[in-house]
């Protein structure tokens, strides 16, 4: 079995604004599109979505991820971002042959002033017999490089995405406010 690991960190920082980053965070369903591009994202379920990664080259393979996401918030007013169920579209060798596991984490920071998270993503695979010629440390450092090429991904997105969309649903906010005390 090879292992593929990766693992990022993110801190954005975010100028004072009337609504608390914490309250924006509570919104899964609204962050989900902060993580990935709306194209590439579906709800499932309630707290469920499925994530469509962007083709993927490894060796001489063209994958497609598509992954059923779960985003929850805990009482410490946490995003958890978690994830055992990745398949490969038309791949089901691998498919059979798969653990996937994504864990992440993303808080508000306790003056405000922005959020701080992390994700972790591996996969466990049995490689078919065409791959054992190639060393296994290439092997792992390559898959390891595509897992932390998607989380970088989705990093940078979160990074500029976040604050645009957070801007946005303060102003939202502020506006329903303000035409619910209109109509009071």
């Amino acid at each position: 079995m090879v292992r593929f690991y990766a693992a990022k960190s993110v801190e954005i920082s975010i100028s004072p604004a009337p609504l608390p980053i914490r309250e924006y965070l509570s919104n899964n369903e609204r962050l989900v599109y902060a993580l990935i591009d709306p194209k590439r994202v579906s709800v499932v379920g309630k707290d469920r979505f499925k994530f469509k990664i962007k083709p993927v080259r490894f060796m001489m393979l063209n994958l497609e991820p598509e992954s059923i996401v779960e985003i929850t918030s805990n009482e410490a007013g946490e995003v958890l971002v978690y994830s055992d169920t990745c398949k490969l579209r038309h791949q089901e060798f691998f498919n059979r042959h798969f653990i996937f596991k994504l864990e992440g984490v993303l808080a508000a920071r306790p003056d405000n002033s922005g959020v701080s998270g992390n994700a972790e993503l591996e996969i466990k695979i049995d490689l078919p017999s065409a791959f054992r010629l190639t060393p296994k440390p290439l092997l792992e450092s390559t898959g390891s490089a595509i897992l932390s090429g998607i989380l970088a991904t989705i990093k940078q997105r979160l990074q500029k995405q976040l604050i645009r969309d957070y801007r946005a649903w303060t102003e939202e906010q502020l506006e329903l406010a303000e035409a619910n005390s209109s109509f009071s």
